[in-house]
């Protein structure tokens, strides 16, 4: 079993959990896996710089200064040029929405 995998399978369940609590608290939060493997995801991508992540405001949509700068950091992926970033939104049956980043 690879990183991804072992994410998929234990870690983002417990992410989803977490994330409701913090959604339902107004608790701002930022969390960030690099869960880089060998070979190549299920769809042919590359996975040597997988990173999975989740930035979340605050109950009055307000984000910590110091999360958004680490994930403004974060986001440049490791090349000093940056990389190319997917961003996946979900909208959540109560309307809210959770923002995925794959870089």
């Amino acid at each position: 079993m690879n990183k991804e995998e072992i994410y998929d399978s234990q870690i983002s369940p417990l992410m989803l959990q977490i994330i409701a609590i913090t959604k339902a608290h107004g608790i701002a939060m930022i969390a960030c896996f690099d869960i880089a493997h060998d070979g190549e995801g299920p769809n042919g991508e590359d996975c040597s710089s997988l990173v999975c992540r989740t930035h979340l405001p605050d109950g009055e949509g307000n984000c910590n200064e110091r999360f958004s700068q680490a994930n403004q950091i974060i986001s440049q992926g490791r090349s000093s040029h940056g990389s190319a970033v997917m961003h996946l939104t979900t909208v959540n049956p109560d309307g809210s929405k959770t923002l995925t980043a794959f870089i």
